[in-house]
């Protein structure tokens, strides 16, 4: 019998003979993740006699070469592979009374016809190798995941089963959410077959697991290796969830340990300042500037694909209403562009419409880059009483969160150059509007009275306006000077 000689880890074990109706075996490198997602696939069809399977993976041939390699290690002698279709077939004798025992069919998606068959196949289970990349690309698309998930209709299963296997993702990786956080609902018992439990269930090696078949000092010598990248030695050595990065962080001050917080709440009495970017992908960050002298992100929003009325009319109002005192002051900083006429009507403005819909007075922040990044920065060493003046809430504030820590980032081409301004993504539209907002608030690093408001200005930006202008007076006075005396 194949299972005498396999002995699983106990992680490996559970996911293994898990019958929930997904299961994700995410954990540090090393740990067995293709040979518990191989023999996931045996137990299954074990337990469901002639189960179709497909095993995926993001190219063709990252899954011959790792994943279809360390099956046929297992089970070559235990069936037979048809090179054709990329379908193995088990072989039944002495197993099921010689009933047909099943498929596994290897696909990878970087084939337009193995995708495009994925659509039309019944099965009973899948299995995923490495969905989340390792680094900035490579991986598989959620659709595929979801498309995967609707496949699960073939007959007479005692229950079905959807098997994932990879490295510890990135936090904003799809696999994250789906099985960390939030998670996924569990679809109601009374849905599913019999045998079927419900939810989608993380395993993860919490210490490692698999040593005896690893060479000696193998993690020590990674984490050496990798002393440059440490997002690398979090998810890959130590095992935990984390970030990939991307070229160079716009603020390496960011430090989980001190600026991220949790269950943030609003102080009552205390001015909201309202951060905001504009475009297409509109962003509105609340903060408060506490008696304490904390710089509390509390949430934030960002659209995708919406403009700033209806960010404002579909998320911030109902927010603002729900969650803080109706007559609580407001301040709004953010992009100046956001004060420039729209084509249709010279009447509209984006800053026109936030601060009639929300009340409030607005404040320009810095045009330029440096002008906003360089407080920022400044603030972020901050410290007061063992923890950052900057405090972002994990979970509301999750847009800032993600900026701060390293997804807003400089470019870094393949010949080492940096470039001079952030790249635009997803998370350039908090890191930009937290900028605006530390120009302001944080001129120098150092809070400014918010009741003197011209004040903070003129210590940044502003101030270097007013000098210009003075000096252009000033040059105007000895012209017409120069001119009298001629």
């Amino acid at each position: 019998m194949p299972e005498s000689i396999f002995i699983a880890n106990p992680v490996q074990k559970a996911f293994i003979e898990s019958h929930c109706e997904a299961d994700l075996f995410s954990s540090r490198m090393g740990e067995g993740k293709s040979a518990a997602l191989c023999w996931a696939t045996w137990y299954h069809t074990k337990n469901n006699p002639g189960a179709d399977w497909i095993i995926v993976r993001d190219t063709w041939v990252n899954l011959e070469g790792t994943t279809q390699k360390e099956f046929f290690e297992w089970f070559w002698d235990y069936g037979t592979y048809k090179a054709s279709t990329k379908t193995f077939t088990w072989r039944a004798e002495g197993m099921n009374n010689g009933k047909k025992w099943g498929t596994v069919r290897f696909m990878g998606l970087d084939d337009a016809k193995d995708a495009h068959s994925l659509q039309s196949l019944p099965i009973a289970g899948f299995g995923m190798d490495e969905p989340a990349p390792a680094a900035e690309s490579g991986g598989i698309a959620e659709e595929i995941f979801d498309v995967a998930l609707s496949r699960l209709r073939q007959k007479n299963m005692n229950y079905y089963a959807a098997k994932l296997a990879q490295n510890n993702p990135d936090e904003n990786h799809w696999s994250y959410r789906r099985f960390v956080d939030p998670g996924t609902p569990p679809t109601p018992k009374e849905l599913l077959p019999q045998q079927q439990d419900s939810g989608f269930t993380l395993w993860h090696t919490d210490i490692p697991e698999n040593l005896q078949n690893l060479p000696p000092g193998y993690y020590e010598s990674l984490r050496t290796k990798w002393a440059h990248r440490p997002d690398f030695v979090k998810r890959f050595v130590d095992g935990q969830f984390g970030f990939i990065g991307k070229g160079t962080k716009v603020t390496p001050e960011w430090n989980d340990s001190i600026h991220l917080a949790t269950g943030l709440a609003p102080v009552p009495g205390v001015e909201l300042v309202l951060l905001w970017d504009f475009g297409l992908n509109p962003t509105c960050i609340i903060t408060q500037v506490t008696p304490m002298g904390y710089w509390n992100f509390i949430e934030s929003h960002v659209g995708d694909g919406i403009g700033v009325e209806e960010l404002i009319e579909d998320r911030v109002k109902p927010t603002l209403r729900a969650n803080y005192p109706r007559k609580v002051k407001l301040r709004h900083i953010g992009d100046p562009a956001g004060k420039n006429r729209e084509q249709s009507s010279s009447q509209r403005t984006a800053v026109k419409h936030l601060t009639k819909e929300l009340g409030g007075r607005w404040y320009d922040g810095p045009i330029q880059i440096h002008e906003r990044i360089d407080p920022l920065r400044a603030v972020l060493r901050k410290t007061h009483g063992g923890r950052g003046v900057v405090q972002v809430d994990r979970h509301k504030a999750k847009e800032v969160y993600l900026a701060l820590r390293g997804g807003w980032h400089y470019h870094v081409a393949r010949t080492g150059m940096v470039s001079q301004n952030p790249e635009k993504d997803e998370h350039s539209h908090p890191g930009d509007a937290a900028g605006y907002g530390a120009a302001i608030l944080f001129p120098l690093g150092r809070l400014t009275n918010s009741r003197h408001s011209r004040q903070a200005q003129s210590a940044s930006f502003f101030g270097r306006q007013e000098r210009r202008r003075k000096r252009l007076i000033n040059v105007k006075k000895d012209i017409k000077m120069l001119s009298n005396w001629d």
